[in-house]
């Protein structure tokens, strides 16, 4: 199943697919820096399509899917643009486990594609990780990648 297909047959996002980027609020695309822009297969606004059914959750961002060459699937890229300071972390990490249980749930269609979780900064970064940060982090399977997502044409291992 393409990204585009199970995004349309996922319950709250029936109408939440767009074209590239185009899901993505124009403040938020300059840290989406892709290999190849036509590779770039679509995205979906999670935030926005959950907002008035989960109004008091900490959703998640985005999804991107991307097709890399050297797969024959693509790939998606879920996506939280968050200020990333100290005291942010904790609420980053809850976005990310509420993004793992809906892809249990609801978003299980979503969930069986290759992915990476990644927190891009959508500010200044002011944070260092303690290690019991990065535990937490790894344990929801959470990436920071600064301020700028830098989606390669060949996905590595």
């Amino acid at each position: 199943m393409k990204f585009q297909q199970a995004t349309e047959s996922t319950p709250g996002l029936e109408e939440a697919y767009r074209i590239g980027l185009q899901a993505l609020r124009a403040e938020d695309k300059p840290h989406i820096n892709a290999a190849n822009t036509r590779s770039l297969r679509g995205s979906v606004d999670i935030d926005a399509a959950f907002q008035t059914i989960e109004p008091h959750a900490n959703r998640w961002d985005f999804a991107i899917a991307y097709k890399h060459t050297n797969r024959d699937d693509e790939c998606v890229y879920w996506v939280e643009m968050h200020t990333a300071a100290d005291s942010e972390v904790k609420v980053v990490i809850k976005k990310a486990m509420w993004l793992r249980n809906w892809l249990k749930n609801t978003g299980k269609l979503l969930a069986d594609f290759e992915c990476d979780i990644v927190w891009v900064s959508s500010g200044a970064t002011s944070f260092t990780l303690s290690a019991p940060q990065q535990k937490q982090m790894a344990q929801v399977g959470l990436q920071h990648r600064g301020s700028v997502l830098r989606i390669p044409d060949k996905r590595g291992g």
